[in-house]
């Protein structure tokens, strides 16, 4: 099987590493605020607790507005 066809793991592996970058990242900093922005119907306690679903988490990694947000401990991360 072609690895371009195989979606479910690597999106499986996004959704825990995401999870652990949302609760280690800094609550007060602007990477955090702009991802409570952009979600504005999800709940602040998902989100503290990094609770997404697959489609938040592709619009999260596509968004460069979010990366250039990051302080420099969270890009290395």
């Amino acid at each position: 099987m072609s690895p371009d066809k195989v979606y479910l793991s690597p999106l499986h592996i996004r959704l825990g590493l995401i999870t652990y970058f949302v609760k280690a990242m800094d609550k007060n900093s602007a990477g955090f605020t702009y991802s409570k922005n952009k979600f504005p119907r999800v709940s602040d306690a998902k989100i503290t607790e990094g609770v997404f679903v697959g489609l938040q988490i592709r619009k999260l990694i596509e968004d460069v507005k979010f990366e250039d947000r990051l302080n420099e401990v969270d890009k290395a991360t």
